[in-house]
């Protein structure tokens, strides 16, 4: 009984520290009004998915049994195709506003919302409330109380996770992916598996998923620290939201469970994806690294684009010009280049019991540039590798597309430049095979492209 009364001691002094800077923070640093963000949405209208109702900027949204906080533009776009914007840690869909007025006037009818523990409506307290699958969900449900039957979705940051989630659990839903920065969940797992720069660029997660400190130093002083450590390069509006938002109780834990509750590589994994697909990443990314970046091809199963650019992790802040070029453009083809895999694959499906696409290898790294003038193919390890890349662009004609076959041989790579071309916009589908036999007389690669 003596020794565990001490040990209770022990943990009553080493929580002193933490339970002296928690009442510090709620007595004497807390907002004046700590629940007027909630007050206020509260007040918002609710959206009217109603035909021709102009709805534009801040609303409430009802969808799956909770009430989310919105942006929509575009909403007299009747025809225009939805498109739902997820934002990221520590953010909220604030983040998405110079994207969405471009959205709104190019025709689409756009949502970006404060997602599940953002939103003071939608803010379960349970970890386990905050699973991929759940997440997801949310997006499908939003998109019906949008009226979208089918839609395209983008996210950054851990919003593209539940994007690669949506388009893998919902592809008949999808008419295309557009993740920023977030690799595929997998692709970020096996850049984990093994040692390499995404193990230092991941460290953070850490300690995102100790109980109760994160909470304690993220949330101290209405979210000083996430000011100085996050937001430093953000504009003034949006800091003053996200410091509204995180000055919440209990908003820093439920945004901290996404962490604690999605497992990259569990018993339900986020598998191939279909829907066409852009990954826009940044060269200087601090979170993700580019070994991640280049193994996310390995789990496409559509038409698929990587586009690098010269800037960090906020690539919408970093970057815009180039990331709202970039995704106009993906979404204006991607309908196209879509009905043309489908109709494709159809025609010649892969059934001929080879072991193409069973266990994709990850030596190999396909590269093409977004109009096509560049395409190159490397492989990184010591083994023989064959397999078919077929790359189709939007300025071609609708049934046009190019194969290329290959054999690679150790640490080979080979590539094909064109100039004077313009193709559009252009994606490519992998077949990647198996280690291949070995090919003593041929050394080099051979590379026989042909046109359908």
């Amino acid at each position: 009984m003596n020794l565990l009364k001490r040990a209770w001691l022990i943990v009553a002094i080493m929580m002193l520290p933490i339970t002296g800077a928690f009442a510090i923070d709620r007595l004497l640093l807390a907002p004046a009004c700590p629940d007027c963000h909630a007050e206020r949405t509260a007040h918002l209208p609710l959206f009217d998915r109603t035909e021709g109702a102009s709805q534009d900027g801040l609303v409430r949204i009802r969808a799956n049994g909770m009430t989310f906080r919105a942006r929509v533009a575009g909403s007299e776009n009747v025809s225009g195709d939805g498109v739902i914007l997820l934002h990221g840690f520590p953010e909220t869909s604030i983040m998405w506003e110079p994207l969405l007025k471009k959205l709104g006037k190019a025709g689409y009818r756009a949502i970006a919302f404060d997602q599940r523990g953002y939103s003071p409506g939608a803010r379960p307290q349970m970890q386990s409330e905050y699973t991929k699958g759940k997440l997801a969900n949310d997006v499908i449900a939003i998109a019906d109380a949008a009226g979208f039957r089918k839609f395209h979705v983008i996210g950054h940051d851990f919003g593209g996770a539940i994007a690669w989630t949506v388009a893998d659990r919902h592809p008949d839903r999808v008419l295309s992916l557009t993740s920023l920065s977030m690799p595929h969940p997998l692709a970020l797992a096996d850049a984990l598996s093994k040692p390499s720069p995404q193990w230092p660029a991941s460290s953070y997660v850490l300690f995102y998923r100790f109980p109760v400190l994160p909470e304690l130093a993220m949330g101290f002083d209405r979210a000083a620290l996430l000011s100085q450590w996050k937001w430093q390069k953000h504009p003034k509006n949006q800091v003053e939201e996200y410091r509204e938002v995180f000055g919440e109780p209990g908003a820093i834990h439920a945004a901290l469970n996404w962490y604690r509750a999605f497992d990259f590589r569990s018993l339900d994994p986020v598998g191939k994806i279909r829907p066409p697909t852009l990954f826009i990443w940044g060269e200087e990314d601090g979170a993700f690294s580019r070994a991640a970046a280049n193994e996310t091809a390995n789990y496409m199963d559509g038409a698929y684009r990587l586009r690098t650019v010269n800037a960090g992790h906020n690539l919408l802040l970093e970057a815009p010009k180039i990331v709202t070029s970039e995704v106009l453009a993906h979404l204006k083809s991607a309908r196209a280049v879509s009905e043309r895999w489908v109709a494709a694959l159809d025609k010649t499906p892969e059934t001929d019991g080879s072991p193409c696409d069973q266990t994709p290898p990850k030596c190999l790294i396909i590269q093409l540039s977004p109009q096509g003038q560049t395409f190159r193919i490397r492989n990184q390890c010591k083994d023989t590798y064959q397999g078919i890349v077929r790359v189709s662009c939007s300025g071609w004609a609708p049934d046009a597309a190019v194969e290329y076959r290959f054999s690679l041989g150790a640490k080979a790579e080979m590539a094909q430049e064109s100039t004077g071309l313009t193709n559009g916009t252009c994606y490519f589908r992998h077949r990647l095979c198996a280690k291949a036999p070995a090919r003593p007389k041929h050394s080099a690669a051979t590379f026989f492209p042909f046109l359908q």
